[in-house]
């Protein structure tokens, strides 16, 4: 797998930098289909048997009841959903197909609106979020994407079309309530002086608020169920300000902010995409004792890098751009590893389990 993804990244490297346009669109369409596959015939992956299970336990959508409590997670929008798939044709395979091939079509909606290397965005997007999201979690992808859709209802200033995207997105997953302020940040008129003052003070509050902010998502996460993510295993195996993924965003993101002049021209987006990427990087630097609550409330938009890497690279020259797509490729070839890895331990510690 590893492999495959390494050799596709350098394909799409070279259909990039040789400028293919006529050949770009439909490898996007053809490598998505074939993400659709992929995630509809994989088999005992972590969370794969609880969508099975609910799409089973799913009435059918004259019998349904937006008060009764799915099976495995909260949000019945996407047990809704398995019902509407289940009039279709009544199997668990299928029903995975089919969310599968939903999220994928979020992200070619995504990439071909915002990314001007929709092909590179693609690779970003399966080396560091694909295996995570839409091969476990498939409700998260779902609403993230649907949040990230309607950037553009920001850029627009349609607050209220925005809040109800949002709203939809909630029934997906719940952590969709986070895209909520972006709307309102991006009213604000960032400057860069602002990005690096709130970066030194995310990670001072990191360490000297790090009780209070344990007793603050407590008090305030009930819907999201985060307050299981600040305790046990999940302060234990923090790595705190030594977790690496702190150091790559806070990266991109002073690089986005210092290429300000040059990425402007580029797109009409760049001031959103600045803005929920630093509201990301904040996440993830202020809950960083909680090793899990920092990943799932920044994930979201941190998701912007399929977007915000490409847009840097066509604001490069030829020769800078070449090597910034390579130690792309070299990166996001080691994150891919080290997610698939980690999915595999994960499902042979399953196995030994049920042998037992």
């Amino acid at each position: 797998m590893v492999v495959l993804f390494a050799l596709f990244y350098l394909f799409c490297f070279v259909l990039v930098i040789q400028n293919k346009v006529k050949y770009q669109h439909k490898v996007l369409i053809l490598a998505l289909c074939v993400l659709t596959y992929a995630i509809g015939v994989r088999t005992a992956w972590p969370d794969e048997l609880v969508y099975q299970i609910a799409f089973d336990m799913a009435p059918l959508p004259w019998d349904f009841s937006f008060n009764a409590k799915p099976f495995g997670y909260a949000e019945s929008g996407y047990w809704f959903l398995a019902s509407c798939v289940k009039v279709i044709v009544d199997d668990n395979r299928f029903y995975l197909y089919v969310m599968g091939g939903l999220s994928m079509f979020l992200l070619y909606k995504n990439l071909q609106r915002y990314s001007v290397f929709p092909l590179i965005g693609l690779c970003v997007y399966i080396g560091r979020f694909l295996l995570n999201r839409d091969f476990i979690q498939m409700r998260s992808s779902l609403a993230i994407l649907l949040v990230l859709l309607g950037i553009y209802l920001i850029k627009e200033r349609k607050m209220w079309h925005y809040l109800l995207l949002v709203f939809v997105a909630y029934q997906f997953h719940h952590m969709a309530i986070i895209g909520l302020p972006l709307y309102f940040l991006c009213l604000l008129k960032l400057k860069k002086s602002h990005i690096v003052i709130g970066l030194v003070l995310a990670f001072i509050v990191s360490q000297v608020m790090f009780s209070s902010i344990a007793n603050f998502v407590e008090a305030y996460s009930e819907d999201l169920q985060y307050s299981t993510y600040t305790e046990g295993m999940y302060v234990d195996d923090a790595k705190g300000l030594a977790n690496p993924m702190i150091y790559f965003q806070v990266g991109i993101l002073l690089m986005f902010t210092f290429m300000e002049d040059r990425l402007r021209c580029c797109s009409s987006y760049y001031a959103i995409f600045r803005t929920g990427y630093f509201y990301s990087t904040l996440f993830l630097i202020i809950f960083c004792n909680y090793t899990a609550l920092s990943g799932r409330t920044s994930t979201m938009f941190a998701t912007l890098e399929i977007f915000m890497l490409p847009l840097m690279a066509k604001s490069l020259s030829k020769k800078w751009r070449t090597i910034f797509l390579l130690a792309c490729g070299v990166v996001f070839v080691y994150f891919f590893h080290d997610k698939y890895s980690s999915a595999m331990i994960m499902m042979r510690g399953e196995q030994i389990l049920q042998q037992l």
